[in-house]
């Protein structure tokens, strides 16, 4: 029966490997708890060679075993320390069971003994992402970072190919905003670390991705130990870094503005790693240039469709608008958006359709205007620039006025 496939620890075990790859199986086991991970379910992934490294077992250490649940009421009833109490309760929000907090004591005990095994004598107060950012030269300015990093090569090899140091998967999407804000006041918070849900922080993230622009050489040592998914892990992170590279944010003296030339030539020889440059990666990097577009915008604009030429025009257009509107990406100008546009003579076609699709899928016609929506369906910067760009009166704002009326 499907009751007892689903039950399968071998059937478990073909679906995380199917759906996460052998890099992340083992952490989304643990992230859909005891209802999903069991002895049998550890060991068969285990027995099938996912990637076991020393980090997940420093992790798990962290993160292993329940709060009181009595006591944090006591601190939050009687306020006891006002950081911590803030803390806790954006603890309470964010998780119940934050990532192997409920491990089964079967489950958390193979870990540790597999560990002992393979690395033996484990710092358990060790964190092999901090201390990838130390050796990688992370506290260094670029200028300094590069030698040093060549200087601590052998040292980074060792804690890849010995004790298979990767990064934890990047926080989802769809996860991301609901991670970074405080629900009582709607404001974003810092990223803690070590996160509790267990995904990997953009900013640890940003710490493998400026080691990789350093030094290439590591891209073929993870993949060397089965890490395949190192280039998506890190995709987004390493295009808009090898831009911040060609175009820094305060130029030093003697600097010259690259051509769209030599960032094709950058972004090809990242392409050529692994690495995309996808509809993300475009829109990203022409947000975070989006006070200085009209200085970079027509080079990076020129490199970028040179790369991706082989796509129909219309087509290229049309996914990059579906990315900037994104409710996801956090706009706070138009100023990107006006540039699409201006590459794009049917954008109000292209808008619409794109328009009218988001808000079919949330079933905008059936929303009940007496009960308010939690948040819009498109950003108010969004609808800021349909409504500057097209007029109050046109078809597009019209359609947009049903979200921005569910609201009040």
């Amino acid at each position: 029966t499907w009751n007892n496939i689903a039950k399968d620890p071998y059937a478990k075990t073909e679906w995380l490997l199917h759906r996460f790859g052998k890099t992340h199986a083992l952490f989304h086991g643990i992230r859909l708890g005891p209802t999903f991970i069991n002895e049998n379910v550890c060991q068969t992934l285990l027995s099938r060679n996912v990637i076991f490294s020393r980090y997940l077992v420093q992790r798990v250490l962290t993160h292993y075993g329940r709060q009181d649940p009595a006591l944090t009421e006591m601190k939050l009833k009687y306020n006891v320390i006002p950081a911590e109490t803030n803390k806790l309760r954006l603890d309470q929000n964010k998780l119940s069971n934050p990532w192997a907090s409920d491990l089964p004591f079967s489950v958390f005990s193979i870990i540790l003994q597999e560990g002992e095994a393979r690395f033996s004598k484990i710092p358990v107060k060790g964190n092999d992402m901090e201390l990838f950012h130390f050796i990688s030269a992370g506290t260094l300015i670029i200028h300094y970072a590069s030698q040093e990093l060549k200087n601590n090569f052998d040292t980074i090899k060792n804690l890849i190919t010995k004790y298979h140091f990767v990064p934890f998967p990047p926080r989802p999407r769809k996860l991301q905003l609901s991670y970074d804000i405080d629900p009582h006041n709607n404001l974003m918070v810092p990223e803690e670390y070590p996160p509790k849900d267990g995904f990997e922080n953009n900013r640890q993230l940003n710490v493998v991705a400026r080691a990789i622009l350093l030094d290439a050489r590591l891209v073929e040592l993870w993949k060397e130990i089965g890490y395949t998914e190192i280039c998506s892990d890190t995709n987004n992170l390493v295009i808009s870094g090898a831009l911040l590279i060609l175009f820094p944010p305060s130029p030093p003296s003697g600097w010259l503005c690259p051509t769209a030339d030599d960032v094709k030539l950058r972004l090809t020889k990242l392409i050529e790693l692994g690495f995309k440059l996808d509809d993300k990666s475009i829109v990203d990097a022409l947000q975070m240039y989006e006070n200085k577009l009209d200085i970079y915008g027509d080079i990076l604009w020129n490199a970028f469709t040179t790369i991706r030429s082989g796509e129909p025009n219309l087509s290229f257009l049309s996914d990059l608008f579906k990315e900037a509107f994104e409710p996801s990406r956090a706009l706070k100008k138009t100023l990107f958006l006006n540039f699409l546009k201006s590459k794009c003579e049917c954008h109000e076609q292209i808008v619409r359709q794109i328009v009218v699709q988001k808000f079919k899928e949330e079933y905008v016609e059936d929303i009940d205007f007496e009960i308010r929506r939690k948040s819009l369906i498109l950003s108010p910067k969004v609808y800021q620039f349909i409504i500057e760009a097209y007029g109050h009166g046109s078809e597009i704002a019209s359609i947009c006025f049903v979200d921005l009326l569910s609201l009040k």
